[in-house]
């Protein structure tokens, strides 16, 4: 009996301690104050552009920001793919951001990007240079705002050619000057060098950028690509090509 009261008044004690000491930390975290921000993750928008995205007070109570109402507000930036934002005790606002990285040129009214997601990005001007190839020949009625998202199948295609070539290599895909679309039709690339064509057809995307780029940086290398007329990868296993009539 005397050992089950002992039980009780040790297992009571342990509690009111506990207690004890979520009121204390619960007390503790209520005096702490944001004092630093610190942004992670981003090249393209600058560090004050996003500072001005988060709206909450001077010194407020790190327990009291709403972290997903801060979230939402650096959404908003177009070129801001999805952010996390962390309290970093004692006394900061941690925010790491993934950027929507443009992959390609429109030229509609005004320039536009488009990201590997098909998503529309504004002009946007930035420490970072975007050499980057122009995508022609889009449909006339698809919408070209910024933050709309380009579902047609030619321009996803398109977009998955020139993701697939960054993988490649960079050389590749800094090959690629532009990608011109043909109405569901064969999709046709122009080298920077020449504006040579290649004919790239649909689908197999993987296969026909790996016989490319052996092609390109050993056959052109030696020959030089302004004896090129065009070369054709629609066919299984091979590179077809076409030389000027000096080169036979």
């Amino acid at each position: 009996m005397k050992t089950s009261t002992n039980l009780k008044l040790g297992f009571a004690g342990l509690l009111v301690l506990a207690l004890a000491l979520v009121v204390s930390a619960n007390f503790w975290k209520s005096g702490l104050k944001v004092r630093r921000l610190t942004i992670e993750g981003n090249r393209i928008v600058e560090t004050a552009e996003i500072m001005q995205l988060v709206k909450i007070e001077k010194n407020v109570q790190l327990q009291k920001v709403d972290l997903m109402e801060v979230r939402k507000d650096i959404l908003s930036h177009h070129f801001i793919k999805e952010a996390v934002v962390e309290r970093d005790l004692p006394a900061t606002l941690k925010i790491v951001i993934t950027e929507r990285i443009p992959m390609a040129i429109v030229n509609g009214t005004e320039i536009l990007y488009l990201d590997e997601d098909g998503v529309v990005l504004p002009h946007s001007v930035s420490k970072e240079l975007f050499d980057l190839p122009i995508l022609t020949g889009i449909a006339g009625d698809l919408p070209l705002s910024a933050g709309s998202t380009l579902r047609n199948a030619d321009v996803q295609e398109a977009l998955q050619i020139l993701a697939a070539a960054k993988l490649v290599s960079k050389e590749l895909y800094l090959l690629i000057s532009e990608v011109r679309l043909r109405n569901g039709g064969d999709i046709i690339l122009y080298s920077a060098e020449w504006g040579i064509p290649i004919i790239f057809g649909r689908g197999e995307i993987p296969s026909k950028l790996v016989r490319l780029e052996a092609f390109w940086s050993t056959v052109v290398r030696d020959k030089g690509s302004e004896h090129l007329q065009y070369v054709d990868l629609r066919f299984d296993d091979q590179v077809v090509v076409r030389w000027n009539q000096k080169q036979g």
